[in-house]
């Protein structure tokens, strides 16, 4: 299994290497969610300093007719550096991914859609080498999956998860509504003992878990069933913890080391989210009385 990174910031980028990272994740500006947005030149800069690390670009957000002409410009801009992959969210991208010959590869990534084998066999018929598997699925399910595709996996192992996103700019509206300017700044809301983060930029908002997940535990299990590629999204997790994270997770991926486990646990606790917990919808029962 290779080890992932998703940079908070470029200055952390050589540590990130330095300490374990086989590749790397990185935004596209202007078409990414959740993730750093680079420029080209910047993505150009991270592929010539760091060749022997694979790199995968996110273009996850949205894409509206009029942004169409920008963004097939910026995949022919990307095929001129030697990024390993693109991950995808909107169908646009591949659609334009088929008028090319283009030398990376496409990663289905569209959040809490990638639960299922057939639509990953689906994607990989036509053209699409890689998937990002929903960080809600169990470990069983994972490795259902993994035996019944060809695609190579990535998981997500180690942050604080993306729960929804809305194209809305919902703190601003929330604070002009008690008549306030939002500051900016990312927020923590509570309900009962559970807390989540809020951002909002320019493309609207996202809710991700307060809770750091920890799916280290289930790499062994991971690594059997031959699932290519674990992530780290760094967004939170500060630069000293982790410096003493990522050679822990990559010890655990070469050696299945349960004292590294341990270790990690230590660090950020052992909130294992849906790896060991099925997640499971009901509908309420009408109880209005006629």
């Amino acid at each position: 299994m290779k080890l992932v990174v998703v940079p908070s910031n470029k200055d952390d980028i050589g540590m990130y290497i330095e300490k374990g990272a086989d590749a790397l994740i990185l935004g596209l500006e202007k078409f990414s969610i959740n993730y750093l947005e680079l420029s080209i030149e910047d993505i150009k800069h991270i592929v010539n300093k760091y060749p022997n690390t694979e790199i995968f670009i996110s273009i996850n957000k949205t894409i509206f007719n009029s942004e169409l002409k920008e963004l097939e410009k910026k995949m022919l801009e990307l095929d001129n550096i030697s990024i390993k992959g693109v991950l995808f969210y909107d169908l646009s991208v591949l659609n334009i991914y088929h008028k090319y010959s283009f030398n990376y590869s496409l990663v289905w990534h569209q959040t809490h859609m990638v639960t299922n084998y057939n639509t990953c066999n689906y994607y990989f018929n036509k053209g699409v080498e890689y998937g990002f598997l929903s960080s809600e699925i169990t470990i069983d399910e994972m490795m259902e999956i993994k035996r019944h595709t060809k695609m190579q996996l990535f998981t997500f192992l180690i942050g604080h998860s993306i729960m929804s996103h809305s194209k809305r700019k919902l703190l601003t509206n929330y604070y002009t509504s008690i008549h306030k300017d939002y500051d900016g700044q990312d927020k923590i809301i509570w309900e009962n003992d559970k807390n989540y983060i809020v951002r909002e930029n320019e493309y609207g908002t996202c809710i991700l878990n307060g809770d750091v997940t920890n799916g280290t535990s289930f790499i062994n299990d991971l690594i059997k069933v031959g699932i290519e590629y674990g992530v780290i999204h760094t967004y939170g997790l500060s630069q000293a913890l982790l410096e003493q994270l990522i050679p822990l997770v990559k010890d655990v991926m070469i050696s299945g080391s349960k004292a590294r486990c341990e270790d990690i646990q230590k660090l950020i606790g052992n909130n294992t989210t849906f790896f060991d917990k099925k997640t499971i919808f009901k509908v309420k029962k009408d109880e209005k009385k006629d």
